[in-house]
């Protein structure tokens, strides 16, 4: 019987990084035999491509593949064709092609450019040129869009001196994909007397505006450093990092805010206290600060950044005194006096992983502004949008609120989601870390424009913590991810004060070491000052 041939299977090398030859391949097999490199990833739109590819006309643009109306897609490996173009032996140098063409001339449109100079609109020369320097109204820079660097840029919350080095920088960039599940908190209790929200203002409309008249009650945004309760809760060696929920919030909605702020680290034995400076920008609410343009810094200004932040603080405190006029049961007394009409709830949340070696608890303080009435009674975190003069600039194309607030409630508040993101992020993060069961937002006026003592309410805006977090894109991971990279990178440091200070015209947050007797000589703490701070934002 004859015997069968036999097949010996042939040695296959696989290349993980590609589809060529792999590095185990003998170099004498595909000795001079040349191939197209790509990777296994690649989107490969045909098996084979018969047509040259000088001759083909497809126009596909790699970067936003799309094609054009020339052609049938592209081969993969066409671009790299020439690597098996011929090479010719001799010196080809030499050898030119001249354009014996005549050169056609540029003409360029003068009266699109100069903007109809002759009619001398804008103040314009009549050298129709000339008006592409101008900055005035109606000048080309403007007209198109352009913005002007120098004018867009903003000053720093506080001034570096020579005594301070700087310890970190951190890109936007790296911040976007931090994630960390903090998990549920733990309740330390709520101090205080919040308010019994009137059910009434909830049928409010723009046509009914309710004037504001209570006077602003005091109410205080003590630092972490100074609040009796968190000195009490860092007894507890667990407790490694205690904040407010205003300086949270600002770490948290970092990447959404525009304007200049910062935080002061005080760093004690194995704990750190997240602090803020009184009568910094975390005690105001900044006032369209992602409008493009945003208000100007002008001193004495009613429409001015720092008059406007200034309005927005007694106009919230005279609208929260009349929307919770009766104060509820008090859990416990509050931790700042009688004074104080705000209410406190204190929670501790778990900034340690699963292979943590040590416990690492953040206690933070955060407002509860009111309660509704009945049973169940539910929590309400309480803030209020402004609006000054529209047809000034720095208004940042708002809709005039009497006119289209009842008719166009969804666009009016997507317009201050754009003009006040950061504003709004911080709230939203400050209802999270409160456990609020609600968020009411309120639209605060001017009974006249020019007028900013005067002001009227025309409504509110009800929403829950977490669909505010997704109407404005925002994720509560990232934001405990980025609250877990900095309170890693700052337990990390050696004891003393340091600032984390966000760049006011650039994406990033610099981190300074400063002398320990930085601020020491500010103003006099928020307790102690009897007009009282706003609630925190």
């Amino acid at each position: 019987m004859t015997s069968l041939p036999g097949f010996t299977l042939p040695a296959i090398f696989d290349n993980p990084r590609g589809w060529g030859p792999s590095d185990e391949q003998p170099s004498g097999s595909f000795s001079g035999i040349p191939y197209i490199p790509f990777s296994k990833g690649d989107k490969v739109t045909r098996v084979a491509n018969w047509i040259s590819p000088a001759d083909s006309r497809d126009t596909r643009d790699t970067r936003t593949n799309r094609r054009t109306r020339d052609g049938p897609p592209q081969a993969y490996g066409s671009s790299l064709a020439a690597q098996f173009a011929y090479a010719a032996d001799e010196d080809e140098e030499s050898f030119s092609l001249v354009d014996v063409r005549a050169p056609t001339q540029r003409r360029i449109g003068v009266r699109a450019v100069a903007g109809h100079a002759n009619r001398g609109r804008g103040g314009a020369a009549r050298g129709g040129m000339q008006r592409l320097g101008q900055q005035g109204r109606g000048g080309f820079r403007r007209r198109f869009g352009w913005r002007d660097n120098a004018a867009a840029q903003r000053s720093a919350s506080v001034v570096a001196t020579d005594e301070w080095h700087e310890v970190q920088e951190i890109q936007f960039s790296r911040m976007r994909d931090l994630s960390f599940d903090a998990g549920e908190p733990v309740e330390m209790g709520t101090y205080g007397s919040p308010g019994q929200w009137d059910n009434a203002l909830d049928r409010l409309t723009a046509r009914m505006e309710k004037p504001l008249t209570a006077p602003a009650n005091p109410r205080f945004n003590v630092t972490a450093s100074d609040d009796p309760v968190l000195a009490d809760a860092a007894r507890d060696p667990r407790v490694r990092v205690l904040a407010t929920d205003s300086v949270l919030a600002a770490l948290m909605a970092a990447m959404a805010s525009n304007s200049a702020w910062d935080v002061v680290v005080n760093r004690q034995g194995n704990q750190m206290f997240l602090d803020k400076r009184d009568g910094g920008p975390l005690d105001y609410a900044a006032v369209n600060e992602n409008a493009v343009p945003p208000p100007a810094s002008a001193e004495g200004d009613i429409n001015g950044a720092e008059m406007l932040a200034q309005e927005a603080r007694q106009a919230t405190r005279r609208m929260l005194a009349q929307a919770a006029p009766k104060n509820a049961q008090a859990e416990r007394p509050n931790p700042f006096g009688e004074d104080d009409t705000a209410a406190y709830r204190y929670r501790s949340f778990d900034l340690a992983t699963a292979d943590s070696e040590e416990p690492c608890l953040l206690a933070v303080r955060a407002d509860l502004d009111a309660v509704t009435a009945g049973n169940p009674r539910r929590s309400l975190f309480v803030r209020a949008l402004t609006q000054h003069d529209i047809s000034v600039s720095g208004a940042g194309g708002a809709l005039d609120w009497r006119m289209r607030l009842d008719a166009q409630r969804g666009a009016v508040m997507a317009t201050e989601m754009m003009n006040n993101a950061g504003k709004m992020a911080r709230w939203a993060f400050q209802a999270m870390v409160a456990g609020a069961d609600l968020v009411k937002i309120g639209y605060i006026i001017r009974t006249y424009p020019r007028d900013n003592s005067r002001h009227s309410l025309l409504g509110f805006q009800t929403y829950r913590p977490a669909e505010l977090l997704a109407n404005m894109g925002l994720s509560e991971y990232n934001a405990w991810g980025i609250v877990k990279a900095l309170v890693d990178l700052c337990l990390q440091l050696e004891e003393g004060r340091y600032v984390v200070m966000r760049d006011p015209n650039n994406p990033l947050i610099r981190i300074y070491a400063v002398p320990p007797n930085t601020f020491d000589d500010a103003s006099a703490p928020a307790e102690n000052d009897a007009d009282g701070d706003e609630p925190a934002n």
